[in-house]
């Protein structure tokens, strides 16, 4: 499934990570891999891109929440955003991941073309031992696409279900 990017889409997720970025400066960027800020936008950003890309698929309008490492990224969902066509989803073990639902989004940035290239529980994630990526700078688990279920087959969560409900009355 691919969603168009639109110029509005960028500008709102530029937005969203420029208040990210402000929030992060007041707490001195304490985050868990000590990148330098440069870098901290960049992955903020693409990753409000992804989620953005899951918003429309849904066609749920993004407003910015701040970051709580206890609430889902979009509708009750965790986005994983990658840059490259042929990207995996990244997990880690459970309490540094939430238990949840993960979708993979790929964005073709020439283009702002976001592909969701699917999705799995966090469960089955990381009970494929062979997806381990000790060997990483920053060890976690890898699923590959061929391991993903297509995004057509993505179940409903609670919160994606109120959404529904609201733009059906």
């Amino acid at each position: 499934m691919e969603i168009k990017l639109t110029d509005a889409d960028f500008e709102r997720c530029v937005q969203f990570t420029d208040l990210q970025m402000l929030r992060a400066q007041q707490n001195n960027f304490r985050i868990k891999y000590n990148q330098p800020a440069q870098k901290i936008y960049e992955h903020t950003l693409q990753g409000f891109l992804g989620e953005q890309a899951v918003a429309n698929y849904f066609n749920y309008e993004t407003v910015y929440k701040g970051y709580n490492k206890a609430n889902y990224d979009v509708l009750g969902y965790e986005v994983r955003t990658v840059y490259y066509a042929n990207g995996i989803l990244i997990t880690h073990p459970i309490p540094e991941d939430k238990p949840g639902i993960y979708i993979l989004v790929s964005i073709d940035k020439n283009e702002m073309i976001a592909s969701l290239k699917g999705w799995s529980d966090i469960e089955r994630c990381n009970e494929r031992l062979e997806n381990w990526r000790a060997d990483w700078r920053y060890p976690c688990f890898g699923m590959p696409q061929d391991q993903l279920w297509p995004i057509d087959t993505l179940p409903a969560t609670h919160e994606l279900l109120q959404h529904q409900n609201r733009l059906a009355a």
